[in-house]
Formats: C-alpha cells, structure tokens, sequence
C-alpha cells in the first residue's frame, strides 16, 4: 500500500517533524506512469530510505538513504574519537562515518553505480512497468479461479492472495484456512518452483507474491498458481 504521502507531508510541516519516507522497495515505482503521481510526495521528503536490492536489481544487499540536509545527518550520527578526527580541510571526501553508524564499509556503491549506469531512467522505466504488468497477470488469474481469493485492491507488484479449495464452501472455516495456506507455503518453499512469502492482514494469512524481477515472464508467473494447486493437492490427499 501507498500511504498518503501528502496529506502526511502537509502534518509533518505544520508542527516541524521531520518527514521521513520508507520507500524501500515502492519508491522506485515513482518511475512509472501508473504511480508517478501517487508517489510525487517523495519530493518532499527529508529523508528516504531505498532498497536498491529489490526494485533496482542490484546484488542483495545494497540499500541507502536519502537524506536532503547532509548537515542534519552529520549532527546527528557524528561523534568523532580524537583518533578519527583530522584537522579541519584536510582529509579529502567527507568521511562517510560521521554520517551514519558504521565506520568501515564496503564498496557496496560500485554496484549500485553500475546498475544505474546500466538500466538508466528508460531502462527502469520499461522493466518495472513490465514487473506491474506480471502483477496484473497473476491478480487477473487469481481472479478468474474458483479455488482462489484475491486480496484487494493489490498494490505495486505485490499480489495476496490464498487458496480456497471447492469444498470448503461459501463460508470456510477460518483457522483451518490458515493452517491450510501455511502448510502450502511451506511445502512451496521447499518445492523450489516458485518462492512466495506470507502476511496477515485482518487477522487472516495470505501468501504473497512479489514481482521484482525483469525477466520474469508469463510462463513464471502462470507457474505460481499451479505450485499453489499442487501443493494444496499433496496436502489434502
């Protein structure tokens, strides 16, 4: 889901807190001509948090935030040991730990920089509309099935959903529901076709797929839904 940022900017002005954004993994969406204006808020944060391991593509795990007033940042993380601390203008680039908690790091930015070389704007554009197309695909399948329910609305490239089977009837039993989806995610996970994760939302479980992957095709995604059907059958029977 996608908060409403504006309203939520708008609050954050008014009494002066500082507005922070996790856009870990949607915020990249704001690419998209879908949810570029749902997501124009970003431009208001003063801090975002982004994922580049997830809708950018990049080698797990790269992930950084975006802050608009380094000053902010700095007074806030910086404390400075006299044997770290070097005499004012000297010392090149700004020293990176004075701006967060860790002090040695890894070159994780190489492949973040390489990645948005690589894709560029277009780059990203066509892959993540094409991500939010495979989403369509799978809530759309989902939809169409009787042994299946579709959490709506579905957001992003996001889909919840749960398996249903026909005899359970127009008003199934809730815990067993639960404890039947649980048994299918597991035995999906182990099974090595697809990978889905889980949520509870209402007080009910959902699987939940995520589509963050830009050579997913629609064979991958018709597959989900056919790992789910086996995976109830070897449990029932």
């Amino acid at each position: 889901a996608i908060d409403p940022l504006d309203e939520i900017a708008d609050i954050c002005a008014r009494h002066s807190v500082w507005f922070h954004v996790d856009g870990a993994y949607g915020a990249p969406a704001i690419l998209t001509t879908r949810y570029a204006k749902a997501l124009a808020a970003l431009a208001r944060a003063d801090s975002l948090a982004l994922d580049p391991h997830k809708w950018l593509y990049v080698p797990v795990e790269a992930g950084l935030v975006l802050v608009r007033d380094a000053d902010a940042m700095r007074a806030a993380f910086s404390l400075v040991p006299p044997y770290l601390r070097t005499v004012e203008g000297v010392g090149g680039l700004p020293w990176f730990s004075e701006y967060g908690v860790q002090q040695t790091r890894g070159f994780r930015a190489l492949k973040v920089w390489m990645a948005l070389r690589y894709h560029g704007l277009a780059g990203y554009r066509a892959s993540i509309e094409h991500d939010l197309a495979m989403a369509e695909r799978l809530a759309a399948a989902i939809q169409a099935a009787a042994d299946f329910q579709l959490f709506e609305p579905h957001s992003l490239s996001i889909v919840c959903f749960r398996y249903v089977p026909s005899a359970a009837g127009r008003d199934p039993d809730a815990l067993r529901l639960d404890a039947l989806n649980k048994a299918i995610l597991e035995k999906v996970q182990l099974g090595g076709r697809v990978f889905l994760s889980s949520t509870v939302v209402g007080g009910a479980f959902w699987l939940r797929a995520c589509i963050v992957n830009p050579r997913a095709q629609e064979q991958d995604v018709d597959s989900v839904l056919d790992a789910v059907r086996d995976a109830a059958h070897a449990i029932v029977m």
